[in-house]
């Protein structure tokens, strides 16, 4: 059964719906239309999707005019759609211009903020807006007013005239400031600096703030030399400046050349080159999550590559992939192959061995996880942390969220099992979802403190029975066989929601074993966005069709059900069938005790009734025998006392 539907037009708004606390169970369950119109095919042209699948902002008839929706709640009307529109990163924040009468409104959260006469009657004169990357302010490039003169506005707050931003904003890591690049036409030598709307003047190229905002630092251009500025005060001078990075924890380098119009860069820190930089280009300079070491890709000869970690020089090869520090900042690694040797993990400069192919997985701290698999071999290793396990046809790896775990899949025994920190769960397998999270992410799911391992299988090696598997345990048999998408935990760890199949059509999301709510359909959003996530704050969002409505809901689970309590409840009904055979075993016994015992009595009753009978008998003959004996004596005795008399008569 094809289980995918596309995510139907999110088009149009009859009323937000909130929804009553579902009858189902006692998990709290809210909703709101955010199309009436959800089974349409989805219209790109008329709808945006945050990066989530979870906010959507459409534009949708509103009797002779339109207006646009952002989950579901209505903005202001308008003639018809004109320029762009923008999300905020999580989707929460919206922005539009539409066309009213010969006006262009731009709208921001639903409101309008600002309008100016539409160009040429049809053309917008907001050529640029859009947020910050973490969605906290929100810029816009002003129409052109008297002499061609424009103003960048960053919260409702204009800037110094220009007559042209050809930097959008770039805003300092908490986003308290910014900083962009303009034009002015009375000015012939090249682009100004704006820093929190104010001109600067001429400071250089390449503006960028310092990790804490509080410095610019640009590169300045001279004849001769190239300027380091930091707040329009030189600071450093070289030849050729090509690039500044910074880190948090305080590293500071400089992508320098020795010598103007000659080939070749190099890395400096504190006005010293780092031996082993010297390269054709560097291309990527990568610092640790906590700011204090860092590394950088370089490229030689044009095709060749080599890492520098803490300026120590790797060695050549022919790719360089995933460059990265583990979680802990402790070790720099990174993805290597040589096109005569193959692939290799690289440690700190350290290299595995030669590979076809690896698949590299971090977990949280120091954990480093891969699978590797070797040319013409049968069997494909696992490592985590220097430990191999050769399994066949390994894959799926994953950690758990705190680094505690790790699983995945293998063939092992029938079918695909589950292996657990390297051990394989017997009977246990492992099955494919409806909702494709990606070829090589996990088939299974952690809890956050890695007590619980939840995923679509089997147990007991009986493949006739699938669905929800917990700990090893079939909590949720369906009739599916097998989940719409992996379940979700709560961040507690004591909850887990997920998506099962209900017979005869359509689906409902379930909370600890228990079915909350009923829909058509869980949507699968444009670019493959999953319409559904678990909150930090506990709280399941997701889009379903119901009533060919796409409609947003949000369910929060409560303390009357837990995953403990599905295990329980399990465990409970096992230690009941034990119970019951055992119960019945002993009743059987009980029973043929009594049935033997009832024939030895009814044995013994018939032997004592067959030798009473002979006995009696016996008896009888005896005395049947004493009785004729008697008899005949007394008739012995009779003649004898007769024939005495009749002697005694003669």
């Amino acid at each position: 059964m094809n289980t995918r539907r596309p995510l139907a037009t999110l088009v149009g708004l009859l009323g937000a719906l909130v929804a009553p606390v579902s009858l189902l169970a006692q998990a709290k369950v809210e909703s709101v239309v955010v199309a009436p119109q959800g089974d349409q095919v989805a219209n790109i042209s008329s709808t945006t999707i945050s990066k989530s699948g979870l906010h959507v902002l459409n534009v949708a008839p509103k009797g002779s005019r339109s207006v646009y929706l952002h989950d579901g709640v209505e903005g202001v009307r308008f003639d018809r759609v004109i320029g762009h529109r923008a999300l905020s990163s999580d989707g929460k924040r919206h922005a539009y211009t539409a066309l009213v009468g010969t006006e262009v409104i731009l709208v921001l959260d639903g409101k309008e903020i600002v309008r100016a006469p539409a160009l040429h009657g049809s053309l917008t004169p907001f050529g640029a807006f859009g947020f910050s990357p973490g969605g906290k302010r929100f810029w816009y490039v002003s129409p052109a007013e008297t002499g061609g003169v424009h103003k960048l506005v960053v919260d409702g707050v204009a800037s110094d005239p220009t007559h042209g931003i050809t930097l959008n904003p770039v805003f300092s890591p908490d986003e308290s400031r910014y900083l962009a690049m303009f034009s002015r036409q009375e000015e012939r030598r090249g682009e100004l600096l704006m820093i929190d709307g104010k001109n600067v003047g001429f400071q250089g190229t390449k503006p960028q703030f310092s990790p804490d905002g509080k410095n610019v630092i640009t590169i300045g251009r001279a004849p001769d030399t190239d300027l380091l500025l930091i707040n329009g005060k030189p600071a450093s001078r070289a030849p050729v400046i090509h690039s500044v990075h910074m880190s948090a924890g305080g590293l500071n380098f400089r992508v320098l050349s020795g010598k103007r119009g000659t080939p070749g860069v190099f890395l400096e820190h504190g006005g010293k080159k780092i031996e082993g930089s010297d390269c054709d280009l560097i291309e990527k300079v990568l610092f640790s999550p906590d700011g204090k070491r860092y590394a950088a890709l370089c490229s030689v000869g044009g095709t060749r590559k080599f890492v520098l970690i803490d300026g120590k020089k790797g060695q050549l090869y022919d790719q360089v992939e995933e460059l990265q520090f583990t979680a802990d900042s402790a070790k720099a690694l990174y993805l290597a192959r040589s096109f005569s040797a193959g692939q290799f993990l690289v440690v700190e400069g350290d290299e595995s061995d030669g590979y076809q192919g690896i698949q590299l997985v971090l977990g949280a701290g120091k954990r480093i996880g891969y699978i590797a698999q070797a040319t013409g071999q049968p069997n494909v290793k696992v490592i985590v942390d220097g430990k191999a396990t050769s399994v066949r046809g390994a894959s799926f790896l994953g950690f758990s969220p705190d680094g505690s775990r790790y699983g995945f899949n293998g063939f092992g025994g029938a079918g695909l099992s589950l292996y657990l920190d390297g051990v394989e769960q017997q009977g246990v397998n492992v099955y494919t979802t409806n909702f494709d999270e990606g070829q090589n992410r996990p088939r299974v799911r952690f809890s956050p403190d890695g007590k619980y391992v939840a995923h679509a299988g089997s147990v007991n090696g009986d493949t006739s029975k699938r669905g929800l598997v917990i700990n090893g345990k079939l909590i949720d048999a369906m009739v599916s066989g097998t989940l719409y998408s992996l379940p979700f935990f709560t961040p507690d760890g004591n909850h887990i929601v997920y998506f099962r199949f209900i017979p005869g059509g359509g689906y409902e999301v379930v909370v600890d074993g228990k079915g909350v709510e009923k829909f058509t359909s869980l949507p699968v959003m444009p670019l493959s966005a999953a319409p559904f996530e678990m909150g930090a704050d506990g709280v399941f969002t997701f889009i379903g069709l119901v009533d060919g409505a796409a409609k947003s809901f949000r369910i929060t689970p409560d303390g009357s059900t837990s995953i403990a309590s599905m295990l329980a409840a399990v465990d409970a009904a096992a230690a009941k069938v034990v119970a019951d055979a055992e119960a019945a075993t002993k009743k059987a016994a009980d029973d043929k005790a009594k049935a033997d015992a009832d024939r030895a009595a009814a044995a013994a009753k018939a032997k004592a009734d067959a030798d009473a009978a002979a006995a009696k008998r016996k008896a009888d003959a005896d005395a049947a025998a004493a009785a004729r004996a008697k008899a005949a004596k007394d008739a012995a005795d009779a003649r004898a006392a007769a024939a005495a008399k009749a002697k005694q008569k003669k």
